[in-house]
């Protein structure tokens, strides 16, 4: 009696350690949302919408099966959904080199919280299973109220994740915002530099960022995955910068964010400002010169810049 009472004692542990790292994986992944949506974007298996939605999709999968474990709810099938999950995963990481050209050294299962490269990340998931082995299912009894519990569990996850930090495509919908420049200001700003005619030829994106600015930063990152998949020309995406006494901070804005060095031009700070309102980063699509529409970061979508980039 002692041995399966102690033995009762090593499985309750195994499952609420195991429980944390699912939860923990899900919460740090979703803190840093918009690295993973570029991580999986980055797989050219899905357009930018599908794939951001994969992601949320997958985090509120981890929550829910990390929720259940620590609750001990409806333990067998969690039990064998958690062993497909981590079997899964890493038959997919012991294939990524060979069909898929992404990073190896953050497969981003924490974020950028804690960094497991390739091979530390396939570990972990041995080191998980060995773990679940330990976790004896015939302690536990099924109650009644779990397949409630459960579905109320997955439909508040799925609703949160979603909506918290929404896919650009539904953010659009809900949060939709009328965006405008002082275009006067903007089109002033060009004509004082020998640049500005560069910057009125065709149809472009215009991004207007502060090298310091977090959100300017993901911005580029998105853009410049969105470029490289879908062969869009690198003249066609411009950026303008407020002023910098150093144009060091700019380049360094490129390269700290492993992105290509794009033409750019600097405007004073308070031109900048007056053209911006104060919103940064500010994603203009300009047609020879003229503004015809404009977005912040979360209502940019890979749809929109395509299709006015790519046009016949």
């Amino acid at each position: 009696m002692k041995l399966k009472n102690n033995n009762k004692v090593l499985s309750t542990i195994l499952r609420i350690l195991i429980a944390c790292v699912f939860i923990a994986s899900a919460i740090l992944k979703y803190i840093d949302i918009e690295v993973f949506d570029i991580y999986i974007y980055e797989h050219n298996l899905f357009n930018f919408a599908v794939s951001s939605t994969l992601t949320r999709l997958l985090i509120a999968a981890e929550f829910v099966l990390g929720i259940l474990l620590l609750t001990n709810t409806l333990i067998r099938f969690t039990y064998i959904v958690t062993y497909i999950f981590l079997i899964f995963f890493t038959i997919y990481l012991l294939l990524q080199p060979y069909l898929f050209d992404v990073q190896l050294d953050n497969c981003c299962c924490f974020g950028n919280a804690i960094v497991l490269n390739h091979t530390q990340s396939i570990i972990k998931n041995i080191v998980l299973m060995l773990l679940l082995w330990g976790v004896n299912i015939k302690f536990y009894k099924r109650r009644k109220y779990e397949l409630p519990v459960f579905i109320v569990l997955s439909v508040v996850s799925v609703a949160a994740f979603m909506l918290l930090n929404s896919p650009d495509y539904l953010y659009k919908k809900i949060y939709h915002s009328d965006i405008r420049i002082n275009e006067e200001v903007y089109q002033n700003s060009l004509k004082e530099i020998n640049k500005g005619s560069c910057f009125q030829i065709g149809n472009q994106l215009v991004c207007m960022y502060s090298h310091s600015c977090r959100y300017c930063k993901k911005s580029a990152v998105k853009i410049n995955a969105i470029m490289k998949k879908n062969n869009i020309k690198h003249e066609q995406v411009k950026c303008i910068f407020w002023d910098s006494t150093d144009s060091t901070d700019i380049l360094n804005f490129f390269s700290e964010n492993e992105i290509e060095v794009l033409e750019y031009m600097q405007i004073p700070s308070l031109e900048f400002l007056q053209i911006t309102h104060g919103i940064m980063p500010l994603i203009l699509f300009s047609e020879n010169g003229k503004i015809v529409k404009s977005v912040n970061y979360a209502e940019l979508t890979e749809k929109d810049i395509v299709s006015f980039l790519k046009v016949e």
